[in-house]
């Protein structure tokens, strides 16, 4: 058996459960829906979930942390804010999905997993001199991204792409530039 069949099986556990975690989250919602009827839904143990993620939170923090380190970098001013614009899409595309995340009780739980990931990121720039924790500036900036993220997904107003994305960028460097830039620093973007 060769070194790379194991890696494929946690990978194939990780997206049925991930699978099954989508459905029910559309189907039952985020409150109701309940770790045993994940492992069901994905035909897996409940001790093999648990070898994966610790809590449904867990699972919702796995389910976005891919597209939410594309707005996390967006402090960074890196060039995987190239990536927003096909988020963005990609976000309108599953809007069924981007509803359901977007609304109570997700959002928070949301909010805080996005929060946590500019948080690290901050945490790296040395340059900074920031007027509050990280922590808060950091749910600041991913508040006001996800406020961007929802007019986006539900339309209301309608917006387009290009200047969600140009708004994204824009109010996120506003917001650290105000937040946690030392006065003399060139302002960001």
């Amino acid at each position: 058996m060769s070194e790379e069949t194991p890696d494929r099986r946690r990978q194939k556990t990780r997206t049925a459960l991930h699978g099954a975690f989508l459905g029910l989250l559309l189907d039952q919602g985020y409150d109701a829906l309940k770790i045993g009827d994940v492992v069901e839904r994905a035909n897996v143990g409940r001790s093999t979930f648990y070898e994966h993620y610790r809590t449904k939170h867990d699972l919702l923090r796995a389910s976005i942390g891919e597209p939410f380190a594309v707005l996390a970098d967006l402090v960074l001013d890196q060039p995987a804010a190239e990536r927003l614009p096909g988020l963005l899409q990609h976000f309108r595309d599953n809007q069924r999905v981007a509803r359901v995340l977007l609304a109570w009780p997700t959002r928070p739980k949301l909010a805080a997993a996005l929060a946590e990931l500019i948080a690290e990121r901050l945490a790296g720039m040395d340059a900074l001199r920031p007027l509050l924790p990280l922590e808060a500036i950091a749910r600041q900036i991913a508040d006001s991204q996800l406020a961007l993220v929802e007019t986006w997904v539900l339309g209301r107003p309608a917006c387009e792409l290009a200047a969600v994305d140009e708004a994204l960028r824009r109010s996120t460097g506003a917001l650290l530039d105000a937040l946690a830039r030392p006065p003399d620093a060139a302002p960001g973007r």
